[in-house]
C-alpha cells in the first residue's frame, strides 16, 4: 500500500509539473479566431508579474514581393489551419542606419503585426495603442519593442512591421510608383485592427495611434491622409510631426528613382520600364543603394521619404501636408526630449573630423544637415543660425545639440500644437528626466552625461527596444519614471486625457496664444509655460516656409 501511495503521489508530482512546463511554454494559451484564421499564441508576464497573452508574426497584408513590391498592401489571405503565433516574424528588409545588427538585413516579406493583450475575452473591450516604430523611415521594426511595461495596464497593444527606404518610399511621382507605400501598410494594419481586434479584447471604437520619431511624424501623417479616416481616436507623437525638415516631401523624387535604376543597370525611363525592372531585382540590392545617397555624415537626412501624389482614390497624401488639415479632430498627445539633438551631435565628440568639416564648410553643410539648402534665401539663414547660436565663433557640441534640436524637433513640433489646439485637445510635453540609459551612447557619445537624447523615452514606455539592450535591471527611480509615463499614456489611450483625475497632475491642455503650456516629465512632474521659448521664436523668425511646397505639390496624377 506505501508503494501505491508512493507510486500516485509521483504521478500526481509529474502531473503538476507538465502542466506547469505547459504554462510556461505558453501551450496554454487560447486560440484567437481572426477574420482570415484561428491563431495560437503565448503566455507572458508583465514586469509588475501579470499574465499577458502575446501573438506574434500576424499577416495583415500579403507579401509585398513580386508584382506587389512599389504597391499599396493588398488584403491577407486567409488560413485553415491553426496559425502558430509565438514566434517573432522578420523585419522588414532595410539598411540598418542605427539599430543593431547587420546591414542589410530582414526580409521583403514582412507586413506582420504583433499583439498583446491582458486577456482575450474581457467583460469590456479594452482601448488599443497601436504603435509605429521609428527608424528614420530606413531601419526599425516591430519586434524589438517589448510590451512588459505597457501591460501593467488594461490596454492591448499592437506593434507593426512596415516597407522602409526605397522599398517603401519609393516614387516615381506618377502612377508607375507614387509612393507612400510604408505609410499605406500603416493604414493596411489599422483596417485589420478594425475588422480583428476585438478578438483579442480590444476595442475598435477606441484606437490610439501613437510612434516616436519618424513613427510620431507617420502619427501626423496619419492625421491628415483621407485613407485613415474613421481608423483611430486619439494620437500621440514623439519626437516627430509631418512639418519637421527631415519629414517634409521634397522634390526630386523621379531623381531619386532614376539614380536608384542606373545604380543597379535597370532603364532610367519611362517610368513604368523603370518600376518593372526593380522589380525583378534583389531587395538587399535595392536598399544597399542608399548608401549612395549620403553626401556627408547623416546628409541629406533621410533620402527616401512621404511623398505628395495628387488626389486620387489610393493617394495617401494629396496635397503637402502643410495644405492639409486633419480629416478628424482627435485628442494628440505631443512631445520632445529637453536634447533631442544628440541624435546628431554626439558624434562629433568623437569625431573631430565633422567638427571640422562644418568650420571649414558651414555653408554648404548647415544648410544640408538642417535639411535648408532649397531654401532661396539659405545663405541668409545661415548667417542668422552662426549669430544666434555660435555668437563667440566657436562651434561647441553643445550648441550643436541645441541647434539640430530645435531646428529639426521642437520649433516644428511647436508649429503643429499651435495649428492644431483649437481644433482638439492638445497635451504638451517635455522628457527632462535623465536616467541609467541613454540612447546618446548609441549615437557615438560614448559614457559622457549628454543629457536627454532623441529616444530616451523609449526606456519608460517599453522594456526593451531594438536600439539599446537594456539589461532589465533599472534603479528604482528611473521605474518610477515607467509607471509615471506608461500611466500617463495609457490614461489617454483610456479618455483622451493624460490625467482625467488630476493624478499625479492636472496636465492643462494647450490653450494659450503665446507661450504654450506643457509637462516637464523631469525628477518631479512641473507644468510650465513657453518651451525654449527664445530659441523657438528665433526659427519661427527665419524664411523657411517661403520655399516649402516648390516643386513637392504636383498636379492630380
Amino acid at each position: 500500500m506505501a508503494g501505491e501511495r508512493c507510486v500516485s503521489a509521483a504521478l500526481s508530482l509529474l502531473l503538476l509539473l507538465v502542466a506547469v512546463l505547459c504554462l510556461v511554454s505558453g501551450t496554454s494559451a487560447e486560440v484567437v479566431r481572426t477574420r482570415q484564421g484561428a491563431l495560437r499564441g503565448t503566455s507572458r508576464s508583465s514586469s509588475e508579474g501579470r499574465a499577458f497573452h502575446a501573438f506574434y508574426n500576424i499577416p495583415y497584408a500579403k507579401p509585398p514581393v513580386g508584382p506587389l513590391r512599389f504597391r499599396s498592401p493588398q488584403p491577407p489571405d486567409s488560413w485553415t489551419h491553426i496559425r502558430d503565433a509565438t514566434t517573432r516574424g522578420p523585419i522588414c528588409t532595410q539598411h540598418t542606419s542605427i539599430m543593431r545588427g547587420p546591414s542589410p538585413a530582414g526580409a521583403e516579406d514582412c507586413l506582420y503585426l504583433n499583439v498583446f493583450t491582458p486577456q482575450v475575452k474581457h467583460t469590456e473591450p479594452l482601448p488599443v495603442m497601436f504603435w509605429i516604430h521609428g527608424g528614420g523611415w530606413i531601419d526599425g521594426s516591430a519586434n524589438g519593442y517589448e510590451p512588459d511595461f505597457l501591460m501593467n495596464h488594461d490596454v492591448v497593444l499592437v506593434t507593426i512591421n512596415y516597407r522602409l527606404g526605397p522599398l517603401g518610399f519609393l516614387s516615381t511621382e506618377d502612377e508607375a510608383s507614387p509612393g507612400n507605400f510604408g505609410l499605406k501598410d500603416q493604414v493596411a494594419a489599422l483596417k485589420w485592427v478594425r475588422e480583428n481586434i476585438e478578438a483579442f479584447g480590444g476595442d475598435p471604437g477606441s484606437v490610439t495611434i501613437f510612434g516616436e520619431s519618424a513613427g510620431g511624424a507617420s502619427v501626423h501623417y496619419l492625421m491628415l491622409s483621407p485613407l485613415s479616416r474613421g481608423l483611430f481616436h486619439r494620437a500621440i507623437s514623439q519626437s516627430g510631426v509631418s512639418q519637421t525638415p527631415w519629414g517634409m516631401p521634397l522634390p526630386g523624387g523621379l531623381q531619386k528613382a532614376q539614380k536608384v535604376a542606373t545604380l543597379v543597370g535597370c532603364p532610367t525611363e519611362p517610368s513604368a520600364a523603370l518600376v518593372d525592372c526593380l522589380r525583378n531585382v534583389d531587395d538587399y540590392t535595392i536598399v544597399n543603394t542608399t548608401y549612395q545617397f549620403t553626401e556627408w555624415f547623416f546628409s541629406p537626412i533621410i533620402p527616401f521619404r512621404p511623398a505628395v501624389e495628387g488626389e486620387g482614390e489610393d493617394s495617401f497624401l494629396p496635397k503637402h501636408p502643410l495644405d492639409l488639415k486633419p480629416h478628424t479632430a482627435v485628442p494628440w498627445l505631443i512631445g520632445a526630449t529637453r536634447d533631442e539633438g544628440y541624435l546628431f551631435a554626439a558624434a562629433f565628440i568623437t569625431n573631430k573630423q565633422l567638427l571640422e568639416d562644418l568650420k571649414q564648410d558651414g555653408d554648404r553643410l548647415f544648410p544640408k544637415s538642417l535639411s535648408y539648402d532649397g531654401a532661396p534665401l539659405a545663405d541668409f539663414i545661415t548667417k542668422k543660425i552662426k549669430d544666434f547660436y555660435f555668437s563667440n565663433g566657436e562651434l561647441s557640441v553643445s550648441k550643436l545639440s541645441e541647434m539640430y534640436s530645435d531646428g529639426l524637433f521642437i520649433w516644428n513640433a511647436d508649429e503643429a500644437v499651435r495649428n492644431y489646439k483649437d481644433t482638439a485637445p492638445v497635451y504638451y510635453y517635455l522628457l527632462s528626466y535623465k536616467g541609467k540609459y541613454r540612447m546618446s551612447k548609441v549615437f557615438g557619445g560614448g559614457d559622457l552625461d549628454l543629457g536627454v537624447a532623441h529616444g530616451d523615452d523609449l526606456f519608460y514606455l517599453f522594456s526593451d527596444n531594438p536600439y539599446y539592450p537594456t539589461s532589465g535591471s533599472m534603479p528604482q527611480k528611473d521605474y518610477e519614471i515607467v509607471q509615471t509615463m506608461t500611466k500617463l499614456w495609457t490614461n489617454f489611450a483610456k479618455t483622451g486625457n493624460p490625467t482625467p483625475d488630476n493624478d499625479p497632475v492636472h496636465w492643462p491642455r494647450v490653450t494659450s496664444d503665446g507661450e504654450l503650456e506643457y509637462l516637464d516629465i523631469g525628477e518631479q512632474l512641473q507644468v510650465k509655460r513657453g518651451l525654449f521659448q527664445e530659441r523657438v521664436d528665433f526659427w519661427r523668425s527665419l524664411p523657411l516656409r517661403e520655399a516649402k511646397r516648390k516643386s513637392a505639390a504636383k498636379e492630380d496624377l
